[in-house]
């Protein structure tokens, strides 16, 4: 079985996440590649996916939508998990945040992929790497600068998405 961990990733926070769930799975003993969103042209050699996207402005990134609307059809077909990264509102930030995502978009995500959840986790903030009008949107929202991501969180549901998949690869080898 091979897994593909991809994401997109604004300032790379997010694409350290997806590399920290593909090193996971790989100490599980899965097979996995983990690739930036646009490398990924086609799905049809993965029995699993695991989607993330940061969340900019409420929303995922334009291209992992793109890519999420263009292979719906395909991650439906697949055992498929979606995560976001970008609570950085409160203090400090909370990984359930209810308002980090636009009202609905975790619900439409899950429902045209038929992925088993849609995690969501906390970001890290490096205001030094972001432009004028991000510096100014942060201020604006009260923003808390810092590396607010739980790995262990991370970990942890890395894991237990490595115990199903194993779970899934030992059921159909016995079939």
């Amino acid at each position: 079985m091979t897994v593909l961990v991809a994401a997109a990733s604004k300032h790379g926070a997010t694409a350290e996440i997806a590399a920290r769930i593909g090193a996971n799975f790989t100490t599980h003993g899965l097979d996995v590649e983990v690739k930036k969103i646009e490398e990924v042209a086609e799905l049809s050699r993965y029995q699993a996916v695991v989607l993330g996207s940061c969340i900019y402005l409420g929303n995922w990134l334009e291209e992992a939508r793109r890519y999420l609307d263009a292979h719906a059809t395909e991650l439906a077909q697949r055992q498929t998990w979606l995560f976001a990264s970008g609570s950085i509102v409160c203090d400090p930030p909370v990984a359930d945040d209810p308002n980090a995502l636009r009202a609905g978009l975790a619900e439409r995500l899950v429902e045209t992929t038929h992925a088993h959840e849609l995690k969501l986790f906390a970001e890290k903030l490096d205001r030094s790497q972001l432009n004028w009008c991000e510096r100014v949107a942060g201020r604006c929202a009260h923003a808390s600068e810092g590396d607010h991501r739980d790995l262990q969180a991370i970990d942890d549901w890395a894991s237990a998405i490595a115990r199903e998949l194993q779970q899934t690869r030992g059921a159909s080898s016995n079939a």
